[in-house]
């Protein structure tokens, strides 16, 4: 009824040779789709009402009827509001009534008529299976849902900036309010495409559609969103495209090149926060951020005099875990500065470093990483300051560090559950009686330390 009304009303005012208008619900939301000058326009309504679905649809055709010379349509007037009515002869009163009569039809049906049910396939499917899910009476918008989750949800500044960043972007590209029911998975694949088009690589690409994913997840969990997430099963990269196309792992001689430099170590006098940040990456194998905020207090000797510090805080449970150091990190040279640090600061935290609107607390490091390579001529692609993390792993690896200790020193969740569920953890003890002579060997390939070097 209505999209015929829709058409009819239509051709008698913009002329019945030049638009054809048909609207059509998909689960209780009206659409306009037509075809304008030879291009397709397709547009929401916003509403599941069949009245206001009309008059949108019309306020919509009069909005691109500019293009037209409207001097030479002929049209009626109806102007239900003011009780006007006007028409252009003969031919435009009988369209006018019959408008008017229709108008009352559909009026009459909507006031009766109980809510249409949500379609369904022939099969029986439910709607979800058809990628259709139907609007509530007071949907929420996606920025509205990010709210809610961050009430909820205990986020990292950094990954509040990052979901808010990326919630804002995808509003501006769906270019309208962006109810969360109105998601479609075509949005999600066109949304992709946007973005590769202003230059992001996949890895970017994947990273931000998850964001809306998790959101999404999130909405359907608590209730506020029905059928499947459109988001789901959206990624453009494989696991194994991930594994083998992340950042690269040192070698051993751009491992010496980096720390058995003069620019390393001048950075004792001139930058010293970033002299020993680097000196902890490659001793620990720890996430720039994880040592970029480490406090005071973090820094522990066992009852056994092993050195090591204690991350509480992390996404994993793995990733909360105690990692020993060689005590010939322990310089004079770095407890004065540990020293210096706690009678200076107001805060408990040791390093300069601190999280910034949009920017984690390592991103300052790891900038003046990519300099600290440039200068040493260390230039071979996709090495970053993470890949002292991957380096430190690969060279416990092939030195006879077992897998399970090596999962615990770094925070990898061991995905075997026989191994995960009955297996001994390791104290720091033990951890620290496998890996210190490494983690020493390394201080003295790099001319961090002296060979013979005892410590303080």
């Amino acid at each position: 009824m209505l999209t015929r009304l829709l058409s009819f009303w239509a051709g008698s005012k913009f002329g019945s040779n030049m638009l054809n208008l048909p609207v059509y619900r998909r689960g209780h939301t009206y659409y306009l789709h037509t075809r304008i000058a030879g291009r397709q326009f397709k547009r929401s309504l916003r509403t599941s009402d069949t009245l206001t679905a009309m008059i949108r649809a019309t306020k919509l055709l009069e909005a691109v009827a500019v293009s037209f010379d409207l001097s030479k349509i002929r049209k009626y007037e109806l102007d239900l509001s003011n009780g006007i009515v006007r028409a252009d002869g003969p031919e435009d009163h009988g369209r006018l009534m019959d408008a008017l009569d229709m108008l009352l039809k559909v009026k009459q049906a909507t006031r009766s008529a109980p809510p249409a049910p949500a379609p369904q396939s022939p099969q029986g499917e439910p709607v979800e299976s058809l990628g259709i899910r139907p609007a509530t009476q007071h949907g929420l918008t996606l920025l509205e849902l990010l709210d809610k989750y961050l009430l909820l949800k205990q986020v990292k500044p950094a990954t509040v900036t990052a979901l808010r960043n990326t919630c804002k972007e995808f509003t501006t590209f769906f270019q309208s309010k962006c109810y969360i029911a109105d998601i479609l998975v075509s949005d999600i694949t066109r949304y992709q495409e946007f973005m590769a088009g202003k230059g992001n690589v996949p890895r970017t690409i994947d990273g931000k559609v998850g964001y809306i994913k998790t959101l999404l997840n999130f909405a359907i969990k608590q209730g506020y969103l029905t059928g499947k997430n459109p988001a789901e099963n959206m990624s453009l990269l494989t696991k194994q495209q991930k594994l083998t196309g992340g950042y690269a792992i040192f070698e051993l001689d751009e491992i010496k090149a980096i720390f058995d430099s003069e620019y390393f170590r001048k950075q004792k006098e001139i930058d010293p926060d970033y002299y020993y940040v680097l000196l902890l990456g490659l001793a620990t194998g720890c996430r720039v951020n994880e040592i970029t905020s480490l406090q005071f207090d973090q820094f522990k000797v066992s009852p056994k005099s092993t050195n090591y510090i204690v991350l509480r805080d992390a996404k994993t449970h793995a990733g909360k875990r105690e990692i020993p150091l060689p005590a010939e990190i322990f310089t004079d040279d770095f407890k004065a500065f540990i020293k210096q640090k706690k009678e200076k600061n107001d805060s408990p935290n040791l390093f300069k470093y601190a999280p910034r609107e949009g920017k984690g607390a390592g991103n300052a490091v790891g900038k003046k990483f990519s300099r600290h390579m440039e200068e040493v001529k260390v230039s071979r692609e996709k090495l970053v300051f993470h890949s002292l993390r991957k380096f430190l792993n690969d060279h416990f690896m092939k030195n006879g560090v077992e897998f399970e200790p090596r999962c615990q020193f770094f925070g990898h969740a061991v995905e075997n559950v026989n191994v995960a569920t009955y297996s001994n953890i390791y104290n720091v003890d033990d951890l620290a009686e496998i890996t210190n002579s490494l983690q020493t060997g390394l201080l003295v390939d790099t001319k961090i330390i002296g060979r013979g070097t005892k410590p303080c």
